[in-house]
């Protein structure tokens, strides 16, 4: 078994509860990790036998597009498209980070992270 990732891919997105967030945003980190077995991938050199991690990040990045209120939300929906549109993952995490959150501390961030088996 091995782990394809995607470390702190940052984008920006408009999500949150105040309406503020809506209209103003903020930048997000994302962090993907997709347990695969590499295996055949090794041996083909051919990258339909792999986990993308492009793929991956266009998937995040096309969530991130589709306001939520919350970051479980844009989490659930990256998980659910990326086992869709990649057979060969086994597990998948996925941590959303708000940079700078609207909060009554100095939070550097917020995050969110979902780790799900494929079915």
């Amino acid at each position: 078994m091995g782990i394809v990732k995607v470390t702190d891919l940052l984008v920006y997105g408009y999500h949150g509860c105040l309406k503020e967030e809506a209209v103003i945003g903020s930048e997000y980190l994302i962090n993907i990790k997709a347990w695969t077995n590499i295996k055949k991938a090794a041996a083909s050199d051919s990258l339909d036998d792999a986990v993308d991690y492009v793929l991956l990040s266009d998937i995040a990045k096309n969530e991130m597009k589709k306001r939520a209120n919350l970051l479980e939300n844009v989490v659930e929906r990256i998980i659910t498209e990326s086992f869709k549109a990649c057979a060969n993952i086994k597990k998948l995490k996925v941590c959303l980070a708000k940079l700078n959150p609207p909060t009554n501390s100095d939070a550097k961030s917020v995050s969110v992270s979902l780790t799900r088996k494929s079915k």
